[in-house]
């Protein structure tokens, strides 16, 4: 017997996510997005779990945690997108131990055989998520459960019908506008897809230098940059250059890796994520945004969340 009905605004990760676990614990659930897979800014994600631009900590790491088990076991099934994959990553300055080190696998320090400016580097197996692939997967699997999915924007909250008994806003950047939340700004991300037959996934995660190289199963992601309050969706030369630069010294065969296109897309970013739950207009809304550079990171330990916040209403 159904909870009741709620409505899931947004069709990214996020709101996929927290649609599924809501149907999955006896809610009704209808979707209404202005974009959809492949339009989505989820799908331009590189995509790999790690908690990036995220905060709080204490409640990023369980969420974190949660999700990297969630994604260690749909990566048994080809059809999700998702693999597990020997991961470095590089360190110019000696490191503590992540506070992520007890949910990865094998997590190991070397020191031997870096790139020319690294003196550490952590060693793990970790999760690749091929977005297209993976957003394709949760979209059947919301439907599969009985979701419904409607193409619209929303304009106001205020206009939604009283028919549903919540409503769970999963509008990433699109909150700083919806539900004026002057927190919400954007971080700008560039990435290049290449053609290569390298099977390990090198992270440089240090903003400053940030680089990251992400195999998937027909080519290659290679970034990055994390540009703050940079609105523009359009390619620039100036950044594809120094993504190339800056993943050619961690990997020097990537020089002559085939460039097959380049990609921009926005990261939510925001002081912390949040995730609450709030009387608006007489009807309780769940926010669920503001993820930074962690949305697939993130995604199922808050989908959890916004289920247990679902049920105390």
């Amino acid at each position: 017997m159904s909870r009741g009905h709620c409505l899931v605004v947004g069709a990214g990760v996020s709101g996929l996510s927290s649609a599924i676990r809501l149907l999955e614990n006896d809610w009704k659930v209808s979707i209404w997005s202005s974009q959809l897979s492949p339009n989505t800014t989820s799908d331009v994600a590189a995509a790999l779990w790690y908690p990036f631009l995220s905060a709080p900590v204490e409640k990023t790491n369980v969420w974190g945690s949660e999700t990297y088990d969630v994604l260690k076991v749909l990566s048994r099934f080809p059809q999700t997108g998702i693999s597990m994959i020997q991961t470095y990553e590089y360190f110019r300055e000696k490191q503590p131990d992540p506070y992520w080190k007890d949910y990865v696998d094998d997590l190991k320090r070397l020191k031997d055989d870096l790139p020319e400016g690294y003196s550490e580097c952590f060693s793990f197996i970790n999760s690749v998520i091929e977005m297209p692939i993976y957003l394709k997967w949760l979209m059947n699997r919301y439907e599969e459960l009985g979701g419904e999915l409607i193409v619209k924007k929303v304009e106001d909250f205020s206009n939604i019908s009283s028919d549903y008994n919540f409503i769970v806003n999963c509008t990433g950047i699109e909150s700083k506008n919806l539900v004026n939340d002057d927190e919400v700004y954007p971080v700008r991300g560039q990435v290049i897809r290449v053609k290569t037959n390298i099977k390990e996934m090198h992270l440089d995660q240090q903003i400053s230098t940030l680089a990251y190289i992400v195999p998937r199963s027909n080519d290659m992601i290679l970034g990055g940059v994390a540009q703050s309050n940079d609105w523009s969706l359009d390619t620039r030369i100036e950044d594809r250059e120094h993504i190339l630069e800056k993943c050619i010294k961690l990997i020097p065969e990537l020089k002559n890796a085939e460039i097959i296109e380049d990609m921009v897309g926005l990261r939510p970013g925001r002081s912390e994520v949040r995730l609450e739950k709030e009387i608006l207009f007489g009807r309780p809304i769940i926010h669920n945004y503001g993820h930074g550079g962690s949305g697939v990171t993130l995604s199922w330990g808050c989908a959890d969340d916004v289920v247990e916040l679902a049920n105390e209403s």
